[in-house]
């Protein structure tokens, strides 16, 4: 055989060799949803009980924004298409390692009541105004992205202070909000104007945030509400407080 000859074969097995581990590796290849505006997600293979771990929203706001995802296998089928947010306390920020925000447990719960629900899970910078925005900018991409129908978010401690500054700039993206062992540290005028449902949950004697400021919070707004004519009636289904009290937590296991 000529030299050129054994020299085409040798091209010729490295060419199939890169192929063959193309195909083998292509499902470990980063992959991409786009849209318009510059934003994309960046796709991982990662997964955790049908959730997808570590996906990357890109913002033209040059934000990359660390999220876990669940995505329904029927989601093409779902008429009237609801997504669930849930944002992290302190130990679970992007900082303190991939999915440790999955701890929490809200995701999983959420899957259990609903399997046909779209659910995002942030792992934010910290718990303040950038993240809010983060959460807005991460929910109306997806909004447009499912023609989503209604939105509901959860702040759990250092993330519940974070949806208090989401409420304060867009209440009006969602249609349910909980508040669960934390503060408030946002405004409350656009809340007031878009009258997004709203329920404070935590413990009397929290061993962090304690329950004063949560008591504070409701007494605003309730007031605000009533100044603005809203009826009793009304203002009890869409503002609801529950302080829970020592023994509630000990007879759930919880000391």
């Amino acid at each position: 055989m000529k030299k050129k000859d054994i020299f085409i074969v040798l091209i010729t097995i490295i060419i199939l060799c890169i192929a063959i581990i193309l195909i083998l590796n292509i499902n470990k290849l980063p992959k991409t949803i786009t849209n318009n505006e510059g934003r994309y997600i960046e796709m991982t293979d990662k997964k955790q009980d049908d959730f997808q771990i570590d996906l990357v929203y890109h913002s033209p706001k040059n934000r990359n924004i660390h999220y876990h995802a669940y995505i329904p296998d029927n989601i093409e089928e779902i008429k009237n298409i609801k997504m669930y947010i849930t944002l992290p306390g302190y130990e679970g920020l992007y900082f303190q390692g991939v999915g440790a925000n999955l701890v929490e447990d809200f995701a999983f719960t959420a899957k259990k009541l609903n399997p046909n629900m779209i659910i995002l899970a942030p792992q934010l910078d910290d718990w303040g105004k950038q993240s809010a925005s983060d959460t807005i900018e991460l929910t109306e991409y997806y909004k447009e992205l499912y023609k989503i129908d209604r939105i509901y978010i959860n702040g759990y401690s250092g993330g519940g202070e974070t949806l208090s500054l989401v409420l304060e700039e867009k209440p009006e993206l969602y249609n349910r909000a909980l508040l669960v062992s934390s503060q408030w540290d946002g405004k409350y005028d656009n809340l007031i104007k878009s009258e997004t449902p709203l329920y404070l949950f935590t413990g009397e004697n929290d061993s962090y945030y304690g329950s004063e400021n949560f008591k504070k919070t409701y007494k605003e707004l309730y007031d605000l509400y009533s100044k603005k004519g809203l009826s009793k009636d009304y203002i009890d289904k869409i503002l609801i407080l529950d302080i829970k009290n020592h023994e509630y937590f000990t007879s759930h296991g919880v000391n």
